[in-house]
């Protein structure tokens, strides 16, 4: 400035002031607020966009549950090794062994678990089909087959059970005095045990539409019932009769582990065995019943046998979840639009609704 002129007041430095990224869920109402850049926001729309995608997709599973009572030649188990040279039909099986899985880091894995790849297989061979090859081990027989649609990583529940019911009693005494005795309380709670075959299935899809199962079979069996251990059924000293209740002991075998196929294959899953005995009596009616006699004209026998429990697991991904795309081989089970006006054959001589 010219001399002797103040000096001149300093200019205020240019300063933005530009808030950090943040990103607010409200879990009750199911929003996600983002404050973010533009640029952001289209990432964030991309990942979004990605994640509902994969949370739609869905696996058609196909599961297939026999039973096959084992031959006496094959009482350590189904060969699978010999299928493939014993019957006049091409097809590829690969033995997973535990905590080899083709793809997959160091699994548990299953005793028996192989893939089957319908690709590969002359026509006409599906799971009916293996189910007639499995014949040769002995006596098969189809415990369920249920068709199940799961939403992706959501879990999906097989059950091939009979519901046993036993009680839970507890015992309350109220003491008493003087003028009153002592009053006992029994309340009985009823207690349902599935006894059977349970199995958890959990699909993951990835990009290429494999399909990594998290399967996890359990086989429970009723061996007998015995006494509640509960002390009050323990008998007085007195000698007093007390009520019995009896509780159910169970034999439960399970497993866990991870099975990677492709969209389309057949997993078969075996090695659960079950070895049963049953003592069987022929006696000769009346006569048995002859003091010193009727043990003559009778006789025991001991039956074993072994059982083991075949799985066939068979996941499609799903384009289209509708009756017109990919679920359109269940059209013939849905009800035509005659479905109400029709007649009930079971109730005969009952009028037609119009």
């Amino acid at each position: 400035g010219t001399p002797g002129s103040a000096p001149p007041a300093p200019t205020a430095p240019n300063v933005s002031f530009r808030e950090a990224a943040a990103v607010m869920v409200n879990a009750e109402a199911g929003l996600v607020i983002v404050r973010a850049t533009s640029r952001q926001h289209e990432k964030i729309q991309e990942f979004l966009d990605q994640v509902l995608a994969n949370a739609k997709r869905q696996v058609l599973i196909e599961a297939t549950i026999a039973e096959v009572q084992l031959n006496n030649q094959y009482q350590q188990g189904i060969d699978w090794s010999v299928l493939s040279t014993r019957f006049p039909v091409t097809f590829s099986l690969s033995q997973v062994s535990p905590g080899n899985a083709p793809g997959l880091p160091s699994t548990p894995g299953f005793p028996n678990l192989l893939t089957f790849n319908p690709s590969r297989v002359t026509s006409g061979t599906n799971i009916s089909g293996f189910l007639q090859l499995l014949e040769s081990f002995g006596n098969v027989r189809v415990l369920s087959s249920p068709k199940l649609s799961v939403l992706n990583n959501q879990t999906a529940l097989l059950r091939v059970v009979d519901n046993i019911v036993y009680f839970n009693v507890q015992v309350s005494i109220a003491a008493g005095n003087l003028n009153t005795n002592a009053t006992t309380a029994v309340n009985t709670t009823p207690v349902t045990v599935p006894v059977g075959f349970v199995m958890n299935v959990t699909p993951q899809i990835s990009d290429n539409d494999t399909i990594l199962l998290n399967v996890k079979p359990t086989t429970t069996r009723l061996v007998k019932f015995v006494p509640d251990p509960n002390p009050i059924f323990v008998p007085l000293s007195g000698g007093q009769p007390v009520p019995q209740n009896l509780v159910p002991q169970l034999r439960m075998r399970e497993m866990e582990s991870l099975i990677k196929v492709n969209s389309g294959q057949i997993a078969v899953l075996g090695g659960l065995i079950e070895d049963s005995v049953n003592d069987i009596e022929d006696t000769i009616p009346i006569i048995n019943s002859i003091p010193f006699i009727g043990s003559l004209f009778s006789s025991r026998n001991r039956n074993n046998t072994k059982t083991e429990l075949v799985v066939f697991l068979r996941p499609i991904v799903v384009k289209d979840a509708s009756i017109d795309g990919d679920f359109r081989s269940f059209r013939t089970m849905i009800p035509g639009e005659d479905f109400i006006s029709q007649p009930n054959p079971g109730k005969a001589g009952m009028p037609e609704l119009r």
